[in-house]
């Protein structure tokens, strides 16, 4: 790193003057043994961690002088062997019996403690003890219902720890590389996702850099030209992407990236925390349920794991020379996140929402609108249509009582297929919100089985959750993943039911269960299905919702009787009015609007409806075109 000539070459002897800097800035004391690049930060080593944990504003100090960001590393000759920690980390927990499980990361030199219950006296003197005595940095993280995703992509990153220090060196390399061309321009590709909702992907170029936005599947159709992002028609090579973006894990944002791995893609993936373990899961369980037809394996998928970089909520990240990201949470899913790019030396300020949520929500703060500048937004349309203006949702909630309390009195069933991922725990935590609050009489909330795990890195990663419902976890005052009223079905074929609701993780109904669920629940005219998504494609829940009674999978039949509602306001999507209170509260006035993400006719007709009342320029993109930014 420190052998090049910086000769003509001035990115190179700014790389010498941060590292001058931070040489200068750091007292003898500290120890200091290697300074390398970690992706996008720079990892400075140290066998005396607790000079510099005892003088934090050292590195603060540092931080604010070169711009960068800084993380502490203890060096690896001093690290005691794993399986000492734990008697080591007993010394300081209340009970010893309170560590579950502690899972280590030898490429970072970092160790997760997991505990049963909080400790919640001198929590941080404790971390800097344990830390300082193993060698290890350490956190504690409360053991979630079900760790297993959690182990497995620990195990990926484990035995990929050799290989990972030296793929964090070469992306810091890129990072930090020099400019080649002074001029900043930019321009946005669209590859999918645009006039359509299914397989998003977008790549953010200027002369220095490729930035691939979300990287989807269209779910909905096996035409290869539909199903996959079009890369063809870029004529790009895989080498040539500088770093893949994901806004969060849904699989119409992350479902190509298995087969991007497969056919040689070797860089960076940036992406929140809970958004990698949320993707895992479904890669593993698209696999498992598609077989053949997943088109991918295991091994595909699991590469990715040794080539994820976290990304943190309002923490800027360098992912070029040029380019820099900020998230911010987007109030979607778990981990979900808007974009914040900061291009050239500020030269242009673009802001990617992903799928958001601009409204209430029982489990996740609202979508983020307060950027420190923007000229050009990129907005989702999903709900672009001005019949997508859905009730409040105060009034929504007191329908779903009313209809819950019905249900109940009847002794019948109502079943709601969800999202997996976000309709389903919004719906859990407000049913058991609703219990205990006694506004409904209390029941049963049965959920299939995949949500038991789903809803386990909810509890894992809580601290992305609102501020009440983390502490609330964290402290053991309140849970709602593990409310007593929640039963899970292993079968649905044989589970017995009892008065109450019954969450089916498929909110068009289109995965094979579905077809199980509705025989079992939708042939009694008593019971009453409600849909929360609003539908869109070729799929069986709007074939329901638009009056289609009987369905076919091949092998039997069955005849739809129970009675069907629809509550949308419960929705993890943003509707029309409030992707509009969205726009009018950002801060300064845009330049530029691009809408994507929604049928043509809603992102048409959301382009229009934003010039005229917006006063702002918007337009729509359709795949396979593009745009300039800068």
């Amino acid at each position: 790193m420190y052998s090049r000539s910086s000769e003509s070459n001035p990115n190179m002897q700014e790389t010498q003057s941060v590292m001058a800097t931070i040489l200068q800035n750091l007292p003898r004391e500290c120890s200091l043994t290697k300074i390398e690049y970690e992706g996008p930060r720079i990892a400075l080593h140290t066998n005396n961690p607790k000079f510099l944990l005892e003088n934090n504003k050292i590195l603060a100090n540092i931080v604010a002088q070169i711009k960068k960001r800084i993380v502490l590393r203890i060096d690896e000759t001093i690290r005691v062997e794993e399986e000492k920690v734990r008697k080591i980390a007993e010394k300081y927990i209340t009970s010893k019996y309170n560590i579950s499980d502690i899972l280590f990361d030898p490429a970072l030199g970092e160790a997760v403690i997991f505990l049963k219950k909080s400790e919640t006296n001198n929590i941080d003197s404790i971390v800097n003890q344990i830390t300082l005595e193993t060698g290890w940095k350490t956190t504690f993280r409360k053991t979630p219902k079900i760790i297993s995703s959690i182990k497995s992509i620990n195990k990926i990153a484990k035995d990929s720890s050799d290989y990972r220090i030296q793929f964090y060196k070469r992306v810091g390399e890129k990072i930090f590389r020099e400019k080649i061309d002074p001029n900043v321009e930019t321009s946005l590709i669209s590859l999918g996702g645009f006039a359509e909702i299914g397989r998003s992907a977008m790549l953010l170029s200027t002369n220095e850099s490729n930035v691939l936005l979300d990287c989807g599947l269209n779910s909905y159709t096996n035409d290869p030209l539909l199903k996959f992002p079009r890369f063809d028609s870029i004529g790009m090579k895989l080498s040539e992407i500088d770093a893949v973006l994901l806004s969060h894990a849904h699989f119409d944002h992350t479902g190509f990236l298995p087969i991007l791995f497969k056919y040689g893609y070797k860089g960076p993936v940036y992406c929140t925390e809970p958004t990698a373990y949320l993707m895992y899961i479904l890669f593993r369980e698209h696999v498992k349920n598609n077989g053949v037809y997943a088109n991918y394996i295991d091994k595909d998928y699991e590469k990715i794991f040794s080539h994820l970089i976290y990304l943190n909520y309002n923490v800027v990240t360098d992912l070029t020379p040029d380019i820099k990201v900020t998230p911010y949470n987007a109030g979607h899913i778990l981990g979900s996140s808007s974009f914040h790019f900061h291009i050239g030396n500020g030269d242009h300020n673009f802001v990617y929402t992903g799928d958001i949520k601009f409204g209430k929500s029982s489990y996740l703060e609202n979508a983020v609108w307060n950027f420190p500048r923007v000229e050009t937004l990129l907005i989702e349309g999903t709900n672009g249509g001005r019949e997508d203006s859905y009730s409040a949702r105060e009034e929504a909630d007191s329908k779903l009582i009313e209809e819950l309390n019905h249900i109940i009195k009847d002794k019948k069933i109502m079943l709601m297929p969800t999202q997996l991922i976000g309709t389903s725990q919004e719906l859990i935590i407000t049913l058991d919100h609703f219990m205990k609050e006694k506004k409904i009489k209390k029941c049963k909330i049965f959920m299939d089985e995949i949500l038991s795990e789903i809803n386990s890195i909810h509890e894992y990663d809580s601290e992305f959750l609102n501020k009440d419902l983390h502490v609330s976890i964290m402290s053991g005052e309140y849970n709602p993943f593990r409310s007593r009223v929640i039963s899970v079905i292993s079968d649905i074929e044989k589970q017995e039911l009892s008065p109450g609701i019954v969450i089916c993780p498929s909110s068009m109904l289109n995965c094979n269960q579905s077809f199980r669920y509705l025989k079992r629940i939708a042939t009694d005219p008593e019971n009453l299905i409600i849909f929360t998504s609003k539908p869109n494609g070729p799929s069986m829940a709007k074939q329901i919702i638009d009056g289609k009674r009987i369905f076919s999978n091949g092998k039997e039949e069955i005849d739809i009787k129970c009675r069907i509602e629809t509550l949308y306001a419960l929705s993890s999507h943003s509707d029309f009015n409030q992707l509009n209170a969205y726009i009018s509260r950002l801060r300064p006035k845009l330049k530029k609007i691009i809408v994507n993400h929604g049928e043509k006719a809603k992102i048409q007709n959301f382009s229009s409806y934003s010039s005229k009342v917006h006063n702002i320029s918007t337009q729509y993109m359709q795949n396979q075109e593009a745009i300039k930014l800068l």
